[in-house]
């Protein structure tokens, strides 16, 4: 599998915690080409006091960044959209129906805290999907109110989220507690999408292709490419969208040994 998707990154500079500089936000789309993605969705944060960056000048910043794929000459496709932090500031967009899915669809990339609880999570997950979006969770392997729990992953599963993984958790790159926990919601296929969540090149590069290799091996080529390039591309309206409550291949991912 050599070109796939990157549904999740922080390659829009000035506008969050991720790219400092142009040159920064360049070196990580070459990075990426490199590694073999050919398709992108930017996805800076919305968070209240933290980041507030208006849709306006990120779309801006989307626009130079097309610029120069344009100008490298890269067969690369770009989508634009934010990752919503669960909050007041969230509430506000989906009010005034202002929310950047990611592509074509309902899907929406959403992020939540240690401060959030079980109940939390789960009730925004409803209202969202009552709303008529699917809320699709970043870095699912980070929240301390859904660690060590199946049931409770399966769970908002069920009640219509898809689940999102960072590359570098999956290596082990984030620490082997989290490593465990990560390879352990993929032998029990509740994860639908891999992606970078780079935000520079050094510190937090994208990983995707050392991602890839190690899946590949770990629980075979048909879930690796239905984590990092189908089903993304199925949430980007790029190909004929299926029903994907759960991750693909479940049989053969349970029996990998990770």
């Amino acid at each position: 599998m050599t070109r796939f998707v990157d549904l999740h990154c922080h390659i829009l500079p000035y506008v969050d915690d991720g790219a400092l500089r142009t040159e920064e936000s360049e070196e990580l789309l070459d990075m990426l080409y490199q590694q073999g993605v050919r398709v992108v969705c930017a996805t800076p944060h919305l968070r209240h006091r933290m980041f507030e960056t208006p849709d306006d000048e990120i779309r801006l910043q989307f626009a130079e960044l097309q610029a120069y794929a344009d100008r490298r000459a890269y067969s690369m496709r770009l989508f634009l959209s934010r990752e919503y932090h669960c909050d007041k500031l969230l509430q506000e967009r989906l009010q005034a129906g202002t929310i950047l899915c990611l592509g074509a669809g309902s899907t929406v990339l959403v992020e939540f805290s240690h401060l959030h609880d079980y109940a939390s999570i789960l009730g925004w997950v409803t209202d969202l999907r009552g709303q008529g979006y699917q809320p699709l969770i970043a870095h699912v392997e980070r929240y301390p109110a859904l660690e060590g729990s199946l049931d409770k992953v399966s769970s908002l599963i069920q009640k219509g989220a898809m689940v999102q993984m960072n590359a570098c958790s999956v290596l082990g790159h984030e620490g082997m507690r989290q490593a465990r926990w990560s390879r352990k919601l993929l032998r029990e296929s509740l994860v639908h999408v891999i992606a970078s969540d780079s935000h520079d090149p050094v510190d937090r590069p994208p990983e995707l292709d050392a991602c890839q290799r190690y899946l590949r091996k770990k629980v075979g080529d048909a879930y690796a490419e239905a984590l990092m390039r189908d089903n993304p591309m199925q949430i980007l309206s790029m190909i004929e969208k299926e029903n994907i409550p759960h991750a693909n291949n479940q049989a053969e991912a349970r029996e990998a040994t990770l």
